[in-house]
């Protein structure tokens, strides 16, 4: 009789991959839901930024944008979260000193993505509405803005620059593994170029220089960012292999 393949290794994995999933939906709807009293003051702050009057055109608009605001809300508060479900589903492989460290990555993560939502709401989200909205204005054209569209704009603009920001980490972190060494990112800087350009102009809400130029120059200072933080952590990492492999005896 074969074995149950219930009782496998792999299948224990399959089984807690989707408990941690779960727990990740379960966080988002909490979180959501925690976020939707305060989601008509976000709403009403977010309204603020394009500098006109924001409109509803169907009766089940506001309600809805609402709903996005508050899924956005509840979507950032829960990014900690997700990254330490991502951390307790990968750290029995890890040895201690790489459970500590992972717990530093996880963290750093969450200050990344944080300070991108923030550069992007008081840098890059209100120089490409003052941008946008006063080139229609100066053609003699009057504003009347979905207040839908208008901030759904603005949603993808924060969570956008919340997840480039964290390439330094993620570069970072290959030098820290080994996988990448800061030598052939300094070398790669001319592709980088290119594809920092692509992944501007494919990430931008809208195609107009102007936006592509918003996080095209914020991905080449987080490029060379990486750089100097894959140095270090490649110094890191190379002595903690060392350190491990000394102690080969280290317990998990």
């Amino acid at each position: 009789m074969p074995d149950d393949p219930k009782k496998s290794p792999l299948w224990g994995h399959i089984v807690e991959l989707r408990q941690r999933v779960l727990r990740v939906l379960l966080w988002l709807v909490l979180l959501m839901g925690a976020s939707f009293p305060f989601s008509d003051r976000a709403l009403r702050y977010l309204g603020t930024k394009a500098g006109v009057p924001l409109v509803f055109t169907a009766p089940t608009e506001a309600f809805w944008v609402t709903l996005k605001v508050a899924l956005f809300m509840g979507a950032v508060l829960a990014y900690p979260f997700v990254l330490y479900e991502i951390w307790r589903f990968v750290s029995p492989g890890l040895y201690r000193r790489e459970k500590r460290n992972f717990l530093y990555w996880v963290l750093g993560g969450t200050l990344f993505f944080a300070s991108g939502v923030a550069f992007s709401n008081f840098v890059a989200l209100p120089a490409a509405l003052h941008f946008l909205v006063g080139f229609g204005q100066k053609e003699g054209l009057q504003a009347f803005m979905s207040v839908d569209r208008t901030v759904a704009f603005e949603l993808r603009f924060l969570f956008v620059f919340g997840l480039i920001f964290e390439l330094p980490l993620l570069m970072a972190l290959a030098g820290a593994r080994g996988w990448i060494t800061p030598e052939k990112f300094r070398k790669g800087r001319r592709w980088a170029l290119v594809g920092n350009a692509v992944a501007a102009s494919v990430l931008s809400p809208t195609q107009d220089f102007l936006n592509m130029m918003i996080m095209f120059v914020p991905l080449v200072v987080l490029y060379e960012a990486g750089i100097l933080l894959s140095v270090w952590t490649g110094h890191k990492g190379q002595r903690s292999v060392s350190a491990v492999s000394s102690r080969s005896g280290e317990t998990f």
